[in-house]
């Protein structure tokens, strides 16, 4: 997950008011240029869990001692680790580097890498990786005139993990019976589970029924919500709720 020529930063470290339990997505001809592929896997394409015009959302899951093969990278992507672990790799062939930890939670960008750097990382570990790429569609901002923000909530901070010029990713933990606080959502968000958990949302101070378990690498898409709206989610389940935004810009 790491080589001398890409730029990666690695870091160790409410959810979403369009769809808290995204359904996989069926890909179009359109977007397999941007699907990443690992040839040597048993499922190359990975499972595609989100699509929409701005990204496409992979999960793969690496087995102790199972390597990706060569591969490309179309660039401009996120990565998440729901299930870290130990990573090695290779370039042309040669041990670029080894022992790399990854925890959970973990994430990083990624820039393009051709085929012919014959680029493949392996899990050298002896736990299976549970590894989710956001891939960037477009080449440029969505929108490069508006002044972004991250994610917000009243009550919650949340940490900054990542920025540049076309992402802020954040994580927070929100604990059993902790509400969010009225908030409002930039919009083009994609939510990542570290931690599942139980949610509930209020709208004008009226609760909704609690929804179905959310499952760690569950994912979804937030559109636009304005404060008016008196949006807030809580965590009403017994368990921690670890959750990754990431809004693109």
């Amino acid at each position: 997950m790491k080589a001398s020529y890409i730029f990666l930063v690695l870091a160790l470290f409410g959810c979403s008011d369009a769809d808290q339990n995204a359904t996989p997505a069926e890909t179009s001809a359109s977007s397999k240029q941007f699907l990443l592929t690992y040839p040597a896997m048993d499922n190359p394409g990975g499972e595609v869990l989100l699509e929409n015009e701005h990204v496409v959302v992979q999960r793969f899951i690496v087995g102790p001692g199972v390597w990706e093969g060569i591969h490309s990278h179309p660039g401009n992507q996120v990565y998440v680790h729901v299930k870290g672990g130990e990573w090695s790799g290779r370039l042309g062939g040669e041990l670029a580097y080894s022992g790399s930890i990854a925890e959970d939670g973990g994430i990083g960008w990624m820039e393009a890498i051709p085929l012919s750097e014959q680029h493949e990382s392996g899990n050298t570990g002896d736990t299976p990786i549970d590894l989710i790429w956001v891939t960037l569609k477009g080449d440029e901002p969505i929108n490069p005139d508006k002044e972004h923000v991250g994610q917000v909530y009243p009550n919650i901070p949340l940490e900054l993990l990542l920025e540049n010029d076309r992402v802020i990713v954040q994580r927070v933990e929100i604990e059993p019976g902790e509400w969010e606080g009225i908030h409002s959502h930039p919009g083009n968000q994609v939510y990542i589970h570290i931690k599942g958990g139980v949610w509930s949302a209020r709208s004008g101070g009226v609760q909704s029924a609690p929804s179905p378990f959310s499952p760690a690498g569950s994912v979804g898409w937030s559109d636009a919500v304005d404060l008016s709206a008196e949006h807030e989610s809580g965590n009403t389940g017994n368990t921690t709720i670890d959750l990754i935004w990431i809004t693109l810009k």
